[in-house]
């Protein structure tokens, strides 16, 4: 329980990036975690997509912004 409460304690939110993909085994881990996390009571199912493409990652910017009809990055320009 200690070991939790130093990881919650230590959590921090990143708005600035690098312009480096991260590395496969980083990529593995995050996803991994991701698939163990919660969900409301249960019963919805995880889906992940990781889009390391930056055309892709392009295009979804653009729709992002088309969809709430103003020039915003959502990923706050995560390659």
């Amino acid at each position: 329980m200690k070991e939790t409460l130093q990881d919650i304690k230590a959590l921090r939110s990143c708005r600035k990036y690098l312009d480096q993909q991260i590395s496969d085994e980083q990529l593995d881990a995050i996803l991994e975690a991701g698939t163990w996390a919660p969900s409301g009571m249960g019963y919805q199912n995880s889906y992940i997509c990781a889009v390391q493409d930056e055309e892709t990652c392009r295009v979804i910017r653009n729709l992002n912004a088309r969809i709430w009809g103003r020039d915003i990055d959502p990923y706050y320009g995560a390659p």
